[in-house]
């Protein structure tokens, strides 16, 4: 069979990721020179039936279930892609000619699309289990065709196969999902849990700090002060001080008057006692 080019696989996964499909189904089979396949595979979690019909030639398509168990096209179920009017849809055959292909009314067929390029031709769709009075099981027989042109008519091959659905289950995690986030380290995170002491921890008042003085501009940019500037300022500011120590002088300290001896207390004591005899006298004269 041709080999699907990266474009027209690219254009029938974008489809079938948003349906829950894989890309990769864990089922297949061919028809013997027919250069017709199936890829299949079951999807339990919706209880549904993933499908990719392949052939190598640019017609349409179709997969069929015999509910009879019979190889029998007519009473068949069928699933036919039509590339030119871009539909995958299911029908009922009721006959061999195009007059007895009857359009299902309940369409239950989700992640349908068709696509054609470099003579290949791919069709996907996903169908549920059961529905329109139809089970689909590994009981069933199952036929395959493919046409000579895109028009729908008599198929250049057909054939039919039969599926294992109890081996070809398609697990969780081969399921188009959505991308975890890439963490903002490498490092795994680990939770810490811990307590805090308040009573041991008080702050004294001589350990705090004194708010450093402002040194940025208003605008928040630190003001720079190249070495000339500094040189300047220092001289200035040295001055400055000059002035001020010029034009308001330090006043001297306290002198300290020592204390009397005890022979100046005698003499004083003296003295006091020898006016006050005299002061007696003169009064009494």
């Amino acid at each position: 069979m041709k080999i699907i080019t990266a474009a027209l696989f690219s254009t029938l996964i974008g489809t079938a990721a948003a349906e829950s499909c894989p890309d990769s189904l864990p089922g297949r089979v061919e028809l013997d020179g027919a250069g017709l396949a199936l890829s299949y595979g079951i999807l339990e979690t919706e209880q549904a039936f993933c499908g990719k019909l392949e052939s190598n030639t640019e017609a349409w398509v179709g997969f069929g279930v015999q509910p009879e168990g019979v190889n029998q096209m007519i009473g068949a179920h069928a699933i036919i892609a039509l590339p030119l009017a871009d539909t995958v849809q299911q029908y009922t055959l009721n006959s061999k000619s195009n007059s007895g292909i009857a359009l299902t009314e309940s369409q239950s067929l989700t992640g349908n699309v068709v696509a054609q390029e470099g003579g290949v031709t791919v069709a996907i769709f996903k169908q549920p289990l059961s529905g329109n009075g139809l089970a689909l099981t590994s009981q069933n027989v199952y036929l395959l065709a493919k046409g000579r042109s895109n028009d729908l008519g008599y198929h250049a091959r057909r054939g039919f196969v039969t599926l294992d659905f109890e081996s070809n289950i398609i697990s969780s995690s081969t399921t188009t999902t959505e991308a975890p986030g890439t963490p903002m380290t490498d490092a795994p995170m680990t939770d810490v849990i811990g307590t805090l002491d308040f009573q041991s921890n008080i702050i004294s008042s001589s350990t705090t700090s004194t708010e450093a003085p402002d040194t940025s501009m208003t605008d928040g940019t630190p003001m720079a002060t190249s070495s000339a500037e500094a040189s300047s300022i220092s001289t200035t500011s040295a001055t400055e001080e000059a002035s001020t120590a010029t034009n308001f002088p330090t006043a001297a300290p306290p002198v300290s008057t020592p204390a009397p001896s005890s022979a100046s207390l005698q003499k004083i004591g003296s003295m006091v006692f020898g006016g006050s005899l005299l002061l007696i006298a003169v009064l009494t004269i």
